[in-house]
């Protein structure tokens, strides 16, 4: 596999894994936790849409960053703040003044780290093994996603100390592969004929990525009140979604590297809409919650694979690659908030937060369609490319 030949890409994956490995033990109980230390359902879902938006009003430092620092500095850097978030979460106790850090600190941490991992990853990455690569990627973070959720729901029936710390000591350590790593020159500034000519796509296909993704993540949420708001029990179901979801990842993203990028998105996130309709309607019972993040995972081999491909690839041929990350992820954010908000409307206004997972299938709808059109007109261009070869 020419993929693993890149040292610095596998130095890249080894922080990566490092650091979903302290992020998957406590990503998926964030909003059981929030909800679990006394806040309402609609105030944690407010709330959840607070650390959002802080992504947003901090989004322009993270450029600032890029520009003045670099890439790979921005990165570190986003690294130690996201260790930083896991110690905020500790004083959490109902509605005080220690949800603010949590807030800033949440939203910091996201838009230093995200903007300069997903512009760092393009960058050093081969567009001819990029399915691969990005299969490789998720399928590291999605072996050690089978441990975080146990570990993470056993050491939060424990104690929440240990249960934040340990995330914090891997976070930390996750800065050491990149040592090993390459800085990249600065990148100039956008000129303003960059910014008026920038490729939409990634921002519109990330405002539907972020509605499924922020929207989807409810469903942890009615789960842990499924199994009567038991830490270690929610970490076993987590634990068993990401044991399915490691199995395919590989297999799928050397099928984009050969062409079938639409076909796959076509399948997972039509598999996404139809289990999240299950879940909406008729998933009561643990077996049922097990059928569903079954196939659930398997979907998910299918979209983020597609997704990543498509929007590092695109991020590599943008004429300002820094520029497009940062517009696309303003995209997340977008439908992010806003599913996080609508959410919250929608308890508010006295229906079943189940509801809320009918904007999963809204951003999933958005997402596959955008895709579609990408990989459409990449199949068009490579041919082009290939009768001019010829």
């Amino acid at each position: 596999m020419p993929f693993f030949s890149n040292k610095q890409l596998n130095y890249l994956n080894a922080h990566y894994g490092l650091r979903a490995m302290g992020w998957e033990m406590c990503s998926m109980f964030t909003l059981a936790y929030l909800y679990k230390q006394g806040l309402s359902l609609k105030l944690t879902l407010l709330v959840y849409a607070a650390v959002l938006f802080s992504r947003t009003l901090t989004r322009p430092l993270a450029m600032l960053c890029c520009l003045k620092k670099g890439v790979h500095w921005t990165l570190t850097v986003g690294t130690f703040a996201f260790a930083m978030r896991y110690p905020a979460m500790l004083p959490i106790d109902g509605l005080t003044w220690h949800l603010i850090p949590f807030i800033v600190v949440s939203g910091l941490a996201d838009v230093l780290y995200w903007v300069s991992y997903h512009n760092y990853f393009a960058s050093i990455g081969d567009e001819a093994d990029r399915g691969s690569s990005v299969g490789v990627r998720d399928a590291i973070a999605t072996v050690v996603a089978v441990v975080g959720p146990l570990v993470g729901g056993i050491l939060l029936s424990i104690d929440k100390f240990y249960a934040f710390t340990m995330p914090f000591v891997l976070t930390l350590v996750a800065v050491l592969p990149l040592l090993k790593t390459p800085s990249l020159p600065p990148p100039v500034p956008a000129t303003r004929e960059e910014r008026k000519r920038v490729d939409h796509f990634g921002f519109v296909v990330f405002v539907g990525d972020g509605l499924f993704y922020q929207a989807g993540s409810i469903w942890p949420l009615i789960v842990f009140m499924l199994l009567g708001e038991s830490y270690q029990n929610f970490g076993f179901i987590l634990a068993l979604a990401a044991f399915f979801r490691a199995m395919g990842s590989m297999v799928f993203g050397r099928l984009i590297d050969k062409g079938k990028g639409r076909q796959i998105c076509y399948i997972g996130y039509g598999m996404h809409i139809a289990i999240l309709t299950v879940r909406g309607f008729f998933a009561y019972s643990v077996p049922a919650v097990i059928a569903c993040d079954f196939f659930a995972a398997i979907a998910y081999c299918f979209s983020m694979t597609g997704l990543m491909t498509a929007v590092y690839n695109a991020t590599k041929r943008a004429s300002h690659p820094l520029y497009f990350t940062y517009y696309t992820e303003l995209g997340w954010d977008v439908g992010a908030v806003s599913s996080m908000l609508l959410a919250a409307l929608i308890v508010g206004l006295g229906f079943d937060v189940r509801w809320g997972l009918g904007l999963s299938v809204a951003g999933a709808v958005l997402s596959v369609a955008t895709l579609a059109r990408w990989y459409t007109r990449e199949r068009k261009r490579r041919r082009a490319g290939t009768s001019a070869a010829a």
